[in-house]
């Protein structure tokens, strides 16, 4: 394989296991209105990966089709469009569950927000001292 490949799949199992943590967290925190079965593990990714694919695939027409709604409400129906995928998600697996289109925005906010905190800690900065590597003298990680 080549170096752009290994790169490539090991920034995206990094995004997956992201997304696999904030979806079982969020869940873990909003006990009440949604349930991951077990194995928490397995389906939190199983859950990451529906709803990667439902975002890639859905999400862009339902932005185009709601786009007069979503500028006039200065993005805020975006939410709303996270919501309505995320009980999408709760409709296609058995071990994933919503209560409420209420618990979904929810959701949506709180897997967002964790995403980013978790994504944010993890964007380093390194700087390289030795000069004979083949790194600049400032390069992210």
């Amino acid at each position: 394989m080549s170096n752009i490949t290994k790169k490539n799949i090991s920034y995206y199992l990094i995004e997956l296991l992201i997304s696999t943590f904030s979806i079982i967290f969020s869940a873990w925190l909003l006990k009440k209105g949604v349930h991951i079965g077990d194995p928490k593990l397995l389906t939190g990714i199983t859950i990451a990966i529906v709803m990667a694919l439902i975002n890639v695939l859905l999400k862009p027409v339902l932005v185009a089709l709601t786009l007069p709604l979503t500028i006039g409400s200065f993005g805020m129906f975006l939410i709303v469009i996270n919501a309505v995928l995320i009980l999408i998600v709760d409709g296609l697996l058995d071990n994933f569950q919503v209560d409420s289109f209420w618990w979904a925005i929810l959701f949506s906010l709180l897997v967002s927000a964790t995403t980013s905190i978790v994504s944010a800690i993890g964007h380093t900065k390194v700087i390289h001292k030795n000069k004979d590597d083949d790194f600049t003298d400032y390069e992210e990680v």
